[in-house]
C-alpha cells in the first residue's frame, strides 16, 4: 500500500499518458486512411479542414454551436450541382467537468444554382412525437405523408421552405431515409449522425452525397 501511495501520481500520469497516447495513434491512422481514400480517387485531399470563420459565414446551424471549433481531413470532390467538401468536424459544448466535445463527418455544397432556405431536417424519433404531441410543431407536406413520418423538419419561414421541398425532392428523401440535412444561405450540410464516420465507411457516404447533388440539386 505504501508503494501505491508513493507512486500514485507516476501511475495517474502513465495512464494519462499511455490514454493521449492512443488517440494521437488513432487520430494518424485515420487521417492517413482517408489520405489513402483521396489519393486513390483522384480527390484534392488536406490535412486541415475549412476555416471556421467560412464555415461560420455560411450561416448553418451546426457551424454556429458551441466553441472551440474546428474541421479537418478535408476531401473536395468536383460536381455540377457546385463542390462538394467532406470533412470532420467538432465544436465543444459547456465547460469544466460538464463539457461535451460533439464529432461529425460532413458534406458541404454550396449551390450557386440553388435558393436554399434555413432549414433543418432530420429523422423522426419517438422523442420528436412526443414534442409535436404537446405542441411543438415541424413542416409536413401533406402530398407525401412517409416524408412527414419518417422526418422532422423545421424552418423559419414555411412558405420558403415548402418551395425547395419539391414533389421530386420529397420522393427522392423517401427513397433514401437516414441522412440529416441543414440549409442556409444556398449551402447545406449533410450527414449521417452524430460521431465520426470509420474512414472505411466514407466511400459510401460520398456516393450518397454525389447522388443528393446530381438528383436533387440538378
Amino acid at each position: 500500500m505504501e508503494f501505491f501511495r508513493e507512486y500514485s501520481w507516476f501511475i495517474i500520469l502513465a495512464i494519462a499518458a499511455a490514454v493521449i497516447g492512443l488517440s494521437l495513434y488513432a487520430g494518424w491512422r485515420r487521417r492517413k486512411a482517408l489520405e489513402v481514400l483521396a489519393v486513390s480517387a483522384g480527390l484534392r485531399w488536406s490535412p486541415e479542414g475549412p476555416e471556421p470563420a467560412f464555415l461560420e459565414a455560411t450561416g448553418l446551424e451546426i457551424f454556429r454551436s458551441g466553441r472551440a471549433r474546428k474541421a479537418s481531413n478535408l476531401m473536395q470532390v468536383p460536381s455540377p450541382a457546385g463542390e462538394l467538401r467532406f470533412f470532420d468536424y467538432r465544436y465543444t459544448t459547456g465547460s469544466g467537468k460538464n463539457s461535451s466535445t460533439h464529432k461529425f463527418t460532413l458534406a458541404l455544397i454550396e449551390c450557386t444554382r440553388c435558393q436554399v432556405p434555413d432549414f433543418d431536417l432530420k429523422p423522426e424519433t419517438f422523442m420528436y412525437k412526443i414534442g409535436e404531441a404537446i405542441g411543438f410543431k415541424d413542416i409536413d407536406l401533406p402530398a407525401f405523408p412517409l416524408f412527414s413520418d419518417k422526418y422532422r423538419l423545421t424552418g423559419p419561414e414555411e412558405g420558403a421552405v415548402h418551395m425547395f421541398f419539391t414533389p421530386e425532392r420529397a420522393a427522392w428523401f423517401e427513397r433514401n431515409l437516414g441522412l440529416r440535412v441543414q440549409g442556409a444561405r444556398n449551402f447545406l450540410v449533410l450527414f449521417k449522425r452524430a460521431g465520426l464516420l470509420p474512414a472505411d465507411a466514407w466511400q459510401g457516404f460520398m456516393e450518397e452525397v454525389k447522388a443528393f447533388a446530381a438528383e436533387v440539386l440538378r
